[in-house]
């Protein structure tokens, strides 16, 4: 175990040696770590980006909405409609089921109901 444990650690200092030479050195100065926070700060964060998102799907969902009212409200159908009664609704109903159909030109009357016997 002692060797397994030796060559993990050889491994281990080989692999900082070459992120150590991938990577270049900063720059120590005495403005280094003020302009480090400035990055990190101009950077945005998760929740900044989430309430852009959500801002923005909200706005849609709205802009969605009006669409559907405005078209709901331009293709309303006739007023009288909505003022008839159920009796009224029922006989109107009715008429257009026994008005006259037309097929190939000749007028077709409904069938009159015959009486029960």
């Amino acid at each position: 175990m002692k060797g397994d444990d030796r060559h993990l650690e050889q491994e281990l200092d080989r692999l900082f040696a070459a992120y150590r030479d991938a990577c270049e050195a900063p720059e120590a100065g005495p403005d280094f770590l003020p302009r480090l926070w400035a990055r990190i700060e101009a950077a945005p964060s998760w929740p900044e980006r989430f309430w852009k998102w959500a801002n923005g799907l909200a706005l849609a969902a709205a802009a969605a909405s009006v669409m559907l009212v405005v078209y709901q409200v331009s293709t309303q159908p006739r007023a009288d409609f909505y003022s008839a009664t159920y009796v009224e609704t029922l006989m109107a109903q009715t008429e257009a089921e026994l008005a006259p159909v037309e097929l190939a030109g000749v007028a077709v009357e409904p069938p009159a109901e015959q009486p029960q016997q």
